[in-house]
């Protein structure tokens, strides 16, 4: 059996908020939810993730969360399993104990309803300062029954460089970087991401091909954008085996400089696109 880090698992490109600074634009509401694609299931028994984590948009927006929770933990019933969310609606999920919470609050108003809903639960919740964290200051380890179930952040303080996608806009880059470079410090190579049935390297190649069939890409970056690197589950085995290779895709990725989470850090945010 393949054993990888992590895999992230988009469920739907819909959210509740209107953040312009998202990197999956899903202040945008494009392309809706997604439901579970059983095409990856033949790869039960033959890859397992040490992690895997639900993501979107906002994921418990999608009417389809318990199908999604259920389909995970049939998978990879051993993986550490997480629901990235910004806590507005983490009632419309069955709470269930073998997952954790990534949850961000997007305003005092949002912190105070996610702690109250924490209490409901029984989950205590212990606020620390972090300065070394990539996106914000305070957060918040989340503990039931002495067992660590997750982290909330006060996520307010958050995205420092926004992201620039607009309706009726065109994406253009400032320029095109050289792969090698790109990929020797990008933070995403030990992940993996299920975007609608196909698995990518990162999360900038997970969107691309959905971005350029909706959106306007520049001239000079349409045929990057446009590559379709990601593969299907009958193809995955092979495709696994240089999934930590450069791309072309990484021409587009901006990161500037390695970061390192500190190894208490238990958020799983990865922010690729600075466009």
């Amino acid at each position: 059996m393949i054993t990888l880090p992590e895999l992230t698992v988009y469920i739907s490109h819909t959210c509740d908020l209107a953040c312009d600074h998202c990197f999956t634009y899903n202040n945008l509401n494009w392309k809706g939810h997604f439901d579970v694609d059983h095409s990856v299931d033949l790869l039960r028994g033959l890859v397992s993730f040490d992690e895997v984590c639900i993501l979107g948009g906002e994921p418990l927006t999608n009417p389809n969360i318990n199908k999604w929770m259920d389909w995970v933990e049939q998978m990879w019933p051993d993986s550490k399993k997480w629901i990235v969310t910004n806590g507005r609606h983490l009632d419309k999920a069955d709470w269930r104990d073998q997952w954790h919470l990534e949850i961000s609050a997007h305003s005092p108003t949002d912190l105070t309803s996610i702690l109250s809903w924490l209490d409901s639960k029984s989950i205590k919740y212990e606020k620390f300062y972090n300065d070394k964290h990539t996106d914000a200051e305070w957060h918040y380890q989340l503990m039931l029954n002495d067992k660590d179930v997750g982290e909330l952040s006060e996520a307010w303080h958050f995205y420092k460089m926004p992201t620039v996608l607009e309706n009726n806009k065109s994406i253009s880059w400032k320029g095109l970087q050289d792969k090698e470079t790109q990929h020797a410090l990008c933070p995403a190579k030990a992940c993996m991401h299920l975007l609608n049935g196909r698995f990518y390297r990162c999360p900038q190649q997970a969107l691309l091909p959905q971005l350029s069939t909706t959106f306007v890409i520049d001239k000079e970056y349409r045929n990057l954008a446009e590559q379709d690197l990601g593969c299907s589950s009958q193809e995955f085995l092979e495709w696994s085996l240089t999934k930590d290779d450069p791309q072309e895709q990484c021409r587009l990725c901006h990161w500037s400089e390695k970061q390192t989470l500190p190894e208490t850090s238990k958020n799983k945010k990865i922010k690729i696109l600075k466009i």
